[in-house]
């Protein structure tokens, strides 16, 4: 039995606790939450699980050939050191990409990360994105605001690339809609649509734990102190690392999207 709330119930898990609820059992039927609230505690104490399988079809119908799977890695500074860049802004450094051609074909990778040096990472990391993203065939990120607002960026502040920068953004498409719409939904999310929560829910055995870099903002971070010329570590050995924790957040998108094609 579930005893604790999702952090998504903000000040409603306290005001639940200050009247001695601890237990999803427990919280009268007259309570306000939302449906998406009242959904995670029905499948929570039903043990049951939702799979609006129209939709899951009408979503996977509408994706075109060839897929890309693509995420971004970004650091931040707090002194600009690039031309048209600005204090704390995001700046892209690497990315992961995995291809799929046809339904059920090879699956290709191509991945990216700027070298450390003084040029600005921007140019080269949308230079071969351009080249890897082709011209056509959807490509698929997870919480799309992310990735668009990126790409929007470079074009804005990298102008000679914005006609190729406007075909990807085109073309992109969120994997997390099927989650955060609840077309899927499984007590394990425990009320969340993270990708680092859907994914263990679908794939126990997937893990990032025995990764050097685990998470998003330790990838942030380590480049960071690379550009700054604080970083103590072997250098090759984290750029490495970076490399290979990208590339599973993006083979996780391929293990996601193939679950909801077997449904």
């Amino acid at each position: 039995m579930a005893k604790f709330f999702c952090v998504v119930w903000a000040t409603k898990k306290f005001e639940l606790y200050n009247q001695g609820i601890i237990e999803f059992k427990d919280i009268p039927k007259t309570f306000s939450l939302n449906e998406n609230q009242w959904q995670q505690v029905n499948c929570e104490l039903e043990q049951k699980s939702i799979i609006d399988m129209p939709r899951i079809k009408d979503f996977l119908s509408d994706l075109i050939y060839p897929l890309y799977f693509l995420d971004f890695e970004t650091f931040q500074l707090a002194i600009p050191k690039f031309v048209n860049s600005r204090p704390y802004q995001q700046l892209v450094f690497q990315y992961s990409l995995h291809v799929q051609k046809s339904k059920n074909g090879e699956l290709l990778h191509s991945e990216f990360i700027a070298k450390i040096n003084s040029t600005d990472p921007r140019i080269s990391f949308i230079r071969k994105l351009i080249e890897d993203c082709g011209q056509e065939g959807d490509i698929l990120v997870y919480n799309i605001a992310f990735e668009k607002t990126r790409l929007q960026e470079l074009a804005n502040d990298c102008p000679e690339f914005s006609n190729s920068i406007s075909n990807i953004l085109t073309r992109l498409k969120d994997l997390m809609i099927p989650f955060r719409e609840r077309w899927f939904y499984t007590p394990e999310m425990k009320g969340s649509y993270s990708i680092k929560v859907v994914l263990p829910a679908l794939f126990p055995e997937f893990t990032y734990s025995n990764l050097e870099i685990k998470d998003g903002n330790t990838a942030s971070l380590t480049y960071a102190s690379m550009v700054q010329d604080s970083f103590s570590g072997d250098v090759n050995k984290y750029l490495k690392a970076l490399l290979e924790y990208c590339k599973l957040d993006t083979l996780a998108m391929v293990n996601i999207l193939e679950k909801l094609s077997t449904l």
